[in-house]
């Protein structure tokens, strides 16, 4: 058996070779951080590596390493890493994607983790182009050259990353060439003991697409340009670093300082607040024992709920959105259930169709969507119309009695009606006829418990309106409980 190469502990040997073009700088650095990685192998715990990847030819970065990660959809790379290393700060998030991904269509994405200071490490493919689809002109485009969308030379100014990263408070900012393998290998090494938001931008061959259309036709070629037109600066302006073709490609380090992580200053700004020494969104944390007992103490759940989907159509300005946070509310927050709650409205906002949805469970909810309503709740009937095709055979409807009118109902679909907006309008109010409905829901299913449904209603509507919207609450709720005992 042959000798194996010293990074076949990081690669996946069954993903090579590699399918990035002849002469791509891409593999180089993937290269460069296989070996920064092994080399800080003695201080870093490689088990807590992960590599985000995004759409585009750098995108493919994640599946050729031995590492944890994620290859997202297009755009999307900064924001998974941020939610990683939020839910796990011990990992050493690392973003290997390409410009178009993090600057076009994630550029806010990457704006906002670098005014945040997230810690994460990003290394941006720049090959001024998009390589995957076709060559079309990006975001760092150069000025006058040629793309599949430039025939006549681009003629938008483009980013200059290493300033951009600067102003957005990045801690740690750098830029190499391709052909700069040493000088990216150590600024990875770098950026790994750095803490807070870190930028590394490699600027990258691409002599299939970006390259054959500015003469520039080989990876040869495009080295020996990179190599030529290079100024390796100690301490560099990154206010001087836009890269034009007939001024040099200024590279360094831009920005090395020191300053707290968003989870350090998240830390600071509240930990003596709520009580909690560390943050993180995986659950690992042992919450403080409050010993004063609060307005929103969490009663255990005591039934076994299976997932209970639950849709509420009606239209906008009938507090459709607001029905369903209530029970959301009552659910988990004092019935100790889990809840999701989405909402759903077009464009009109107040007037058009809208939705909102609530699934309720004594267990985790791993699907946070309303497919097959066992619940379909209907305020009018636009709504009906518009979501009847939802309502599914042997579950239950409820709608308001005179504004709507099912028609062609699936079999064993049980219907349950009240009058709520007549009612509420006998109140002085028609705006409560939602928590009518809230009431007479409550009174026949038993996804939530009377106490749970009062309290959430209470901490939901306007101060002042309190009062008034219980009285509602209740005439629903007793109606409701007329129809149940009747129907015994």
């Amino acid at each position: 058996m042959g000798k194996k190469h010293p990074l076949e502990v990081l690669t996946r040997e069954e993903r090579l070779p590699h399918i990035l073009c002849t002469g791509c700088g891409i593999g180089t650095t993937m290269a460069n951080l296989a070996e920064a990685l092994m080399e800080e192998e003695a201080e870093l715990d490689l088990d807590k590596v992960s590599i985000v990847s995004g759409i585009g030819c750098a995108g493919r970065a994640a599946g050729y390493f031995k590492l944890d990660g994620f290859h997202t959809t297009h755009g999307r790379p900064v924001a998974f890493a941020t939610g990683l290393k939020l839910a796990n700060p011990d990992l050493h998030v690392i973003v290997f994607s390409g410009d178009g991904d993090l600057a076009a269509i994630g550029g806010n994405h990457l704006i906002h983790a670098a005014r945040r200071n997230i810690d994460i490490k990003v290394i941006c493919i720049n090959n001024f182009t998009y390589g995957m689809t076709g060559g079309q002109m990006g975001p760092t485009t150069p000025l006058g050259t040629w793309s599949s969308t430039s025939v006549y030379g681009n003629y938008e100014m483009p980013f200059n990353l290493p300033y951009l990263m600067e102003a957005c408070g990045a801690t740690y900012v750098a830029r190499w060439t391709s052909a700069h393998a040493h000088y990216i290998k150590n600024s990875i090494r770098e950026a790994m003991h750095r803490k807070g938001f870190c930028f590394i931008e490699v600027i990258s061959a691409c002599p299939v697409n970006w390259g054959r259309r500015n003469k520039l036709r080989t990876g040869k070629a495009m080295v020996k340009f990179f190599l030529d037109h290079t100024v390796v600066k100690t301490h560099p302006n990154s206010a001087e670093a836009l890269i034009q073709m007939d001024t040099p490609i200024v590279c360094g380090v831009f920005v090395d300082k020191t300053l707290p992580s968003y989870l350090d200053v998240m830390q600071e700004q509240l930990s003596k607040k709520l009580g909690i020494s560390v943050f993180r969104g995986d659950g690992k944390v042992e919450l403080p024992e409050d010993k004063k007992e609060t307005k929103t103490k969490t009663k255990p759940a005591t039934k076994r709920l299976r997932p209970v989907q639950i849709k509420i159509a009606g239209l906008g300005g009938q507090g459709i959105g607001l029905l369903g946070l209530i029970l959301g509310r009552a659910a988990c927050i004092f019935d100790g259930k889990q809840a999701i709650y989405t909402q759903e409205y077009g464009p009109e906002a107040r007037g058009g169709a809208s939705s909102s949805n609530i699934i309720i469970s004594s267990e985790l909810i791993n699907i946070p969507y309303v497919t097959k309503p066992d619940v379909m709740i209907t305020m009018a009937q636009g709504a009906f119309r518009k979501y009847k095709k939802e309502i599914q055979p042997n579950s239950i409807l409820f709608m308001d009695k005179d504004l709507v009118k099912p028609t062609a109902l699936p079999k064993g679909v049980k219907v349950y009606a009240v009058p709520a907006t007549r009612m509420a309008e006998q109140l002085g109010r028609a705006v409560v006829a939602n928590i009518v409905m809230l009431g007479f829901f409550v009174a026949l299913t038993p996804y939530i418990s009377l106490e749970a449904a009062e309290k959430a209603l209470n901490m939901s509507v306007p101060k002042g309106t309190e009062e008034f919207n219980l009285k509602a609450f209740k005439n629903g709720y007793d109606y409701g409980k007329r129809i149940k005992k009747e129907g015994e």
